[in-house]
């Protein structure tokens, strides 16, 4: 072999150097072979800010196949270590065997010459070496208080606190994700045993097929939302589709119904499985968990980041109280488009309550609420207003009735498909609804009629379209706000 030229030599050091500062040109130096798509350079930047301590939470939905785990699970442990070799990193998975293949090949990684020229003081022990760990269940990094513990679904994690959480596909199949116990099972050790492991501090990475509606990653989103600045708890979410959706992502420029991956997963063989099986296509490789487009009352409602500057805003309130949730959705309309942002899903609401929330969000109290009119007590103790439980007056609000009557749910849904319909990231249960509002099927068709089910954000929406916009309302819409003299008077 001849020697490297000055030129060479040079190259090869800056080259080693991209690499230990950024993740997007680590994995390729580590693997000269990987072959980097555009949507892996986009988690890779994501996984980079997660290595920086930038994002706490970080959850990336793929279709199976597409390269999450080689750039999540299989890479981004030894590069947490390059960055620093006291990280206490647990890498889990839906069952024992497949952890501990993840820690085998994490450890080869770390063995490879090319990963020792970028941190040659992170170390792995000899398989002889007493004083350190290395198993495919657990190693230490030598000379450091840095750990990495492989464990199944249900496994024990126990001792030392943990940094970082990995989690790579909980459930293993279709099967394992239609178990209600296997899903509560999975949860519970969730809750009781990996959370637990974590200080204020800790971090947690889920990368997973989706699989269902109430899977892991579900439960996540449905209990901690999304990341924004008042919900700095939240997740952010990755989700690549197999075929770009209409949604609303900056992160993802491909046209409308391009494949993701095509040299690896033509858009034709991706079409096939759509037809093929709409349901398991729309939850694996479209990472959203729905019944068929069939079935459906609203398929075409798609998803945005979030609401935009509107013309025209108005509110839809739907009651509810033990058994039901109270919802109340804004509405913003822009030209034929209308805009949708849930404020409030929650059950035991009082009418004072309601007017709590209301206020708490900011909203004006002169802004049309349409509610159902079925309570007029109720419509009128929110227009008189109350006092909080720190005898803080709260302003009425202009509440006003919805048009209900025979028909008027087929009416409602009528209207609504006149439009076209977004709704926010962050409007979690209602995005619920959308994805299982559907009609009642008959010998596979479906019919005129809606499941009476998951409709309480709907019957919001629909309510409140339906008076506004279907016909002029005789006499309605003067808001009067009534002054309280005293909390007594209530």
């Amino acid at each position: 072999m001849q020697p490297l030229t000055i030129e060479q030599v040079q190259i090869e050091q800056i080259r080693r150097e991209q690499a230990r500062r950024s993740y997007v040109w680590f994995v390729p130096y580590l693997k000269p072979d990987y072959s980097m798509q555009p949507f892996h350079a986009v988690m890779a930047d994501r996984l980079q800010r997660f290595a920086d301590g930038h994002i706490k939470k970080l959850m990336i939905t793929t279709p199976p196949q597409h390269g999450k785990s080689e750039l999540s699970t299989r890479n981004l442990p030894p590069y947490l270590f390059g960055k620093n070799p006291n990280r206490k990193i647990a890498v889990l998975s839906y069952a024992a065997t497949k952890a501990k293949k993840f820690n085998r090949e994490i450890q080869l990684r770390m063995d490879s010459d090319r990963y020792k020229h970028l941190f040659p003081s992170v170390r792995l022990a000899s398989h002889k070496d007493p004083a350190s760990t290395r198993t495919t269940d657990e190693f230490d990094i030598v000379g450091n208080g840095g750990v990495l513990k492989s464990v199944g679904r249900q496994g024990p994690l126990t001792g030392d606190p943990v940094d970082i959480v990995i989690f790579d596909d909980l459930l293993k199949d279709l099967q394992e994700a239609k178990s209600l116990t296997i899903r509560e099972r999975t949860w519970d050790w969730i809750e009781s045993v990996v959370e637990a492991r974590l200080d204020n501090d800790g971090q947690m990475l889920y990368v997973t097929t989706r699989w269902d509606e109430d899977d892991p990653a579900g439960r996540f989103l449905d209990r901690d939302g999304y990341w924004s600045d008042v919900n700095p708890d939240g997740w952010i979410l990755l989700n690549f589709a197999a075929l770009r959706t209409a949604d609303i992502l900056p992160y993802d420029d491909r046209p409308l119904g391009a494949a993701l991956w095509p040299e690896k997963h033509s858009r034709e063989r991706m079409e096939k499985k759509r037809t093929d099986s709409p349901i398991t296509f729309n939850a694996l490789y479209q990472g959203d968990p729905k019944p068929s487009p069939e079935a459906m009352v609203f398929p075409d409602w798609a998803e945005i980041d979030e609401m935009p500057s509107c013309d025209v805003y108005f509110h839809g309130l739907d009651f509810g109280f033990s058994n039901h949730p109270s919802a109340l959705i804004k509405i913003g309309k822009i030209g034929n488009r209308l805009y949708l942002d849930e404020v409030f899903y929650k059950t035991g609401l009082t009418n004072q309550d309601l007017l709590q929330y209301y206020h708490a969000a900011g909203l004006p109290p002169g802004r049309e609420t349409i509610c159902d009119k079925a309570e007029p007590k109720s419509l009128e103790e929110l227009r008189r207003g109350t006092y909080d439980a720190h005898g803080k007056k709260l302003p009425g609000i202009n509440a006003t009735g919805c048009d209900k009557g025979p028909g008027s749910v087929n009416a409602g849904i009528s209207k609504l498909k006149e439009y076209r319909v977004f709704y926010t990231r962050r409007s979690r249960n209602l995005a619920r609804e959308v994805k299982n509002y559907q009609w009642i099927m008959a010998g596979g068709k479906a019919t005129n009629d809606p499941v009476d089910d998951y409709n309480h954000a709907m019957d919001a929406v629909r309510g409140a379209v339906f008076t506004k916009y279907n016909k002029p309302k005789k006499g309605a819409g003067k808001f009067r706000s009534i002054q309280l003299s005293s909390p007594k008077t209530i």
